[in-house]
């Protein structure tokens, strides 16, 4: 069977891979094909996020399907990697905060609560707005120069006699 596979932001080909291939397969001709690094691939069906050691029968992957593949950067990799052995999951690090705020059973209950929230979430994303996150976060950051900066060079900067008369008829008026 033939499946598209489709970068976030355009790039995209068509592989022939047969059902009982593993996701871990897939990868490394998309790795091959559009020149991602295997460990930086996520591979997305329908929102759903493929694991490596799954077969894509496991997922109902037919032919023709589109395959997403999200990359993760490389220096967001290596933070994780510093941090993975001492990093804890998100629901088990929540708990403990909670914990701290209410009783144990009322802590229990918030978390389930926010898990079925958060899950509910997820599958109400649509790829056109993981698209638009991707390309959000993916975006330079204009950069903003602190305000302090500015007054501390306008006070370094030599005053004409123009900026001195404005000052003076601003006394004047006051």
């Amino acid at each position: 069977m033939f499946l598209t596979v489709k970068l976030l932001l355009g790039q995209r080909c068509s592989l022939k891979v047969s059902g009982q291939e593993s996701v871990a397969t897939l990868k490394r001709l998309v790795s091959r094909r559009l020149k991602v690094p295997e460990e930086q691939q996520h591979l997305l069906f329908r929102g759903q996020l493929l694991e490596d050691d799954k077969h894509l029968s496991d997922y109902c992957i037919g032919p023709n399907a589109s395959i997403n593949v999200i990359m993760q950067p490389l220096e967001k990799m290596a933070l994780k990697e510093a941090h993975q052995p001492q990093t804890q999951p998100l629901w088990h690090q929540l708990g403990l905060v909670l914990a701290k705020h209410f009783e144990p059973q009322d802590a229990k209950a918030v978390l389930q609560l926010l898990r079925q929230e958060h899950e509910e979430r997820l599958q109400k994303i649509s790829l056109e707005h993981l698209e638009q996150l991707a390309q959000y976060l993916l975006a330079e950051e204009p950069h903003v120069e602190p305000a302090g900066e500015r007054e501390l060079e306008a006070k370094a900067r030599p005053q004409s006699s123009c900026d001195m008369e404005e000052k003076e008829e601003a006394a004047a008026d006051q």
